[in-house]
C-alpha cells in the first residue's frame, strides 16, 4: 500500500493503490502523472480562493485559523500571516468571542447544528477594535482523520448604511405628511386603508394602527352617505368611463361624535401592468367654510326681506304725506333723506358682499392650489418609495439612488411650498420684524449659491459678480437670503436647460443693488401689472409648479427693508429683476 500526499492548508488527498501486479517504471510514471494532476487542482483552487471578493476562512476543530484568503485579511485589517494560527474568536466582539469555543465543543459533542449550513448576519471585530456587520455562511468538511470548518464572510457595512438612510428618509417624509394641515389617505383596490396621516387620524378619531387594513367606507364615512360614496369611487375603477377627481362627503368622528364635511381630490395609481394599485386622496375640512356660506345666504335672504319691509314702510309714509297737506314739505324732505340713506346702505351692503365674495374666491383658490401643489410631489414620493422597495438587488443600486433623489427633490418642493405659506401667514399677522446683523457679503453669496446649485437644470450655470469682495454689510441676513433664493429659484425654474443666469451685486456707500438676469420664458406684457399679487401666476407658467406667492413675499421683504424692486421682461427672451436696498449703519 502507498499513500500519496499533496500539501495544502485545507486540502488533503489520499490515494490507495494496489501495486503488486504493476511494473516499477510504469508505476513511477503513473504516480508522477497523478501528482501533477492533483497539483494543478490545488493551484486552481488556491487561485480561486485568493481572488474571491468575499472573505474565506478555514478553522480546525479547536477554532484555530488554518487558511485565510486576501479578501478576509483586508476585511478585518490584518495581514494573512497575523491570522494563521490564531483563534477565530479574536475576530468577534463580546459576548460571541468568549462563547465561540463552547459553541464548537457543543457541536462536536452533540452533532446539533445551529449555524452550520445556515447563512445569517453577525458582527465582526477589526484589528483596531471597530465593530461592523457581516453575513456569515459556514460549511463543514470531513477529512480522513479530522474535520475543518470553512466560513464565507461578506461585509454589510454599506448595505446597512443604505438601509438606515432609507429608513430616516421614510420617517422624514412621514413627518412632513403629519405636520400638513391636509388629510392624506391611501386606500388599495379593495378600499382598505394603507396610509392615513396625523390630520386624517384627528378627523376620524382613530390612530393610524386602528384603521390600517380596514375598509375606509365602513370606518369613516357616515352611514347615510356610504352607498353613494361607494358608487362614486367605483367610477375610478379601471373600466369606468371617467375618473372622479373632486368629491365631497361627510366623515364621522367616533371620539367626539361629530361629523365633518371634507373636500377630496383623488388620484388613481396603477402598477406597471396598468392595473389599479391604489387611490390617493388629499382632503380639506370645509365644514366651517360651508357653514359660513350658509350664513351668508341666510343674511342675503334677511336683507332682501328687510329691504322689502322698508319699501312697504316708505310706501305707507308716502300715503300718509299725501293725506296730510299741512306736513307735505316736511314729509317730502324726510322721504328723500330716507331714500338717500337706503341707497347708501344698499351700496355699503353690496360692497360688503363683494368683499365677502372676493375673500371666498381667494380661499377657494388657496384650497385648490394647495391641494394641487401637494398632490404632485406626494405622488412622486409614494411611487419612488414603492420602486425603491422593489429594487432589492445589489446591481439595482443606481436605480435606488435615482428614486431616492426624486424623493428628496419632492420633499424639498413640499418644504418650499410650506415655507411660502408660513411666510405669507406671518406677514398677514404682522409677525415679521427686521433683525439686522453684520456679515461678510462674499461668504453670504457663496453660501447661498451653493445651496441653490442643487436646483440647476442640465447645463444651467449661475454667473456671479460682486464689485466689493469681502465687504461687511449690516442688514437682515435672513431676509436678504430669502430674497436671493426666491429670485434665483424662479430664474432656474423658468429658464431652459443650458441657459446662463446672472447674479450681480453692486455696493455703494449707501445702497446695495441686486440684479438677477435670466434667459427664460419671460412675462406677458398684459399680465406684468399683476406680478406681485398673491397667488397670481401668468398663463404661460400654468404647467410649471409654483404657488404664486414667491414674488409677493419678496416685495414684502423689500418694502420692510425700505427698499425698491422693479423689473423688465420680454416674452420668450427673459426677465431682469432690480432690487435696491438702503445700507444701515451699525448701532453703537
Amino acid at each position: 500500500m502507498i499513500f500519496i500526499f499533496f500539501g495544502s492548508d485545507f486540502c488533503h488527498f489520499f490515494v490507495l493503490s494496489d501495486i503488486f501486479h504493476l511494473q516499477i517504471p510504469y508505476r513511477l510514471k503513473k504516480e508522477e502523472q497523478l501528482q501533477q494532476h492533483y497539483s494543478d487542482i490545488v493551484l486552481k483552487l488556491n487561485a480561486i480562493i485568493d481572488t474571491a471578493t468575499d472573505g474565506i476562512i478555514s478553522i480546525d476543530e479547536r477554532g484555530i485559523m488554518e487558511m485565510v484568503n486576501a479578501a478576509a485579511a483586508k476585511l478585518f485589517d490584518y495581514e494573512i500571516s497575523e491570522l494563521i494560527g490564531r483563534n477565530i474568536s479574536s475576530l468577534m466582539p463580546e459576548p460571541d468571542s468568549s462563547r465561540h469555543d463552547g459553541y464548537i465543543m457543543n457541536y462536536l459533542r452533540t452533532g446539533e447544528r445551529k449555524i452550520i449550513g445556515i447563512g445569517r448576519e453577525v458582527r465582526g471585530k477589526r484589528k483596531d477594535g471597530s465593530i461592523f456587520p457581516l453575513r456569515l455562511s459556514i460549511s463543514e468538511v470531513n477529512l480522513h482523520n479530522r474535520r475543518i470548518f470553512t466560513g464565507i464572510v461578506h461585509d454589510l457595512t454599506e448595505q446597512k448604511k443604505t438601509e438606515e438612510a432609507l429608513r430616516k428618509e421614510k420617517e422624514r417624509t412621514q413627518l412632513y405628511l403629519d405636520i400638513a394641515n391636509t388629510i392624506f389617505l391611501v386606500i388599495d383596490k379593495d378600499k382598505n386603508v394603507t396610509m392615513l396621516n396625523r390630520k386624517g387620524c384627528e378627523i376620524v378619531g382613530y390612530c393610524e394602527e386602528e384603521v390600517l387594513g380596514k375598509n375606509w367606507f365602513d370606518v369613516a364615512v357616515i352611514e347615510s352617505e356610504r352607498a353613494h360614496v361607494r358608487t362614486l369611487f367605483r367610477q375610478m375603477m379601471p373600466n369606468a368611463p371617467e375618473q372622479l377627481e373632486y368629491i365631497e362627503y361627510h366623515i364621522y368622528n367616533k371620539k367626539n361624535n361629530a361629523t365633518y364635511l371634507i373636500a377630496w381630490h383623488n388620484s388613481v395609481i396603477h402598477n406597471e401592468n396598468g392595473e389599479l394599485f391604489a387611490i390617493i386622496s388629499a382632503g380639506v375640512d370645509i365644514t366651517e367654510h360651508r357653514k359660513a356660506e350658509e350664513r351668508i345666504n341666510r343674511l342675503n335672504v334677511e336683507l332682501e326681506q328687510r329691504v322689502e319691509q322698508r319699501t312697504e314702510e316708505l310706501a305707507s309714509a308716502v300715503n300718509q304725506l299725501l293725506n296730510t297737506n299741512n306736513q307735505l314739505k316736511k314729509e317730502i324732505v324726510e322721504r328723500e333723506a330716507a331714500e338717500n340713506a337706503l341707497r347708501e346702505s344698499e351700496q355699503e351692503i353690496r360692497k360688503a358682499l363683494e368683499r365677502e365674495k372676493e375673500l371666498s374666491e381667494l380661499k377657494s383658490r388657496f384650497v385648490s392650489m394647495a391641494s394641487h401643489e401637494f398632490r404632485t410631489p406626494l405622488s412622486t414620493i409614494l411611487s419612488s418609495a414603492d420602486l425603491v422597495e422593489a429594487y432589492q438587488k445589489e446591481e439595482q443600486q443606481e436605480k435606488r439612488i435615482r428614486h431616492t433623489g426624486r424623493i428628496k427633490s419632492a420633499v424639498a418642493n413640499l418644504t418650499n411650498i410650506l415655507n411660502d405659506f408660513l411666510s405669507l401667514s406671518r406677514f398677514e399677522e404682522g409677525k415679521v420684524e427686521i433683525s439686522p446683523v453684520e456679515f461678510d457679503i462674499t461668504e453670504f453669496c457663496n453660501e447661498t449659491l451653493d445651496e441653490i446649485k442643487v436646483l440647476l437644470k442640465s447645463g444651467q450655470e449661475i454667473q456671479h459678480q460682486n464689485n466689493q469682495s469681502g465687504a461687511i454689510l449690516f442688514l437682515d441676513k435672513k431676509m436678504l437670503k430669502n430674497i436671493l433664493f426666491n429670485l434665483l429659484s424662479n430664474a432656474i425654474k423658468y429658464s431652459g436647460e443650458g441657459k446662463m443666469i446672472d447674479c450681480n451685486l453692486h455696493i455703494t456707500e449707501e445702497t446695495l443693488l441686486i440684479t438677477i438676469i435670466d434667459q427664460g420664458i419671460g412675462i406677458p406684457e398684459e399680465e406684468q401689472q399683476h406680478l406681485f399679487t398673491p397667488f397670481f401666476r401668468a398663463h404661460n407658467v400654468e404647467n410649471i409648479q409654483g404657488t404664486g406667492l414667491g414674488l409677493n413675499i419678496v416685495k414684502r421683504y423689500v418694502d420692510l427693508m425700505q427698499g425698491d424692486i422693479r423689473f423688465e421682461s420680454e416674452l420668450g427672451k427673459g426677465t431682469t429683476i432690480y432690487i435696491t436696498l438702503p445700507l444701515q449703519e451699525v448701532n453703537t
